[in-house]
């Protein structure tokens, strides 16, 4: 999970660290974020679904490499 964190653009790392409360466990909404970064609350959803998903899929190819 590391290697995929440390592949991340700084602004989806801190969105991601601030929807899930790393490292402290003080989530904020997707509202508070986009506040805080001059964005959209859509443009920070959008973020964290592509983000997830793309972390998704490098775990299902790891998983599927591992089972070879």
């Amino acid at each position: 999970m590391n290697k995929q964190i440390n592949r991340l653009s700084s602004r989806e790392k801190w969105v991601l660290e601030m929807r899930f409360g790393m490292p402290n466990g003080n989530r904020k909404t997707q509202r508070d974020i986009a506040r805080m970064l001059g964005i959209s609350r859509s443009y920070v959803s959008r973020i964290e679904k592509h983000r997830i998903l793309m972390t998704k899929k490098i775990n299902d190819l790891g998983t599927n490499q591992d089972d070879s």
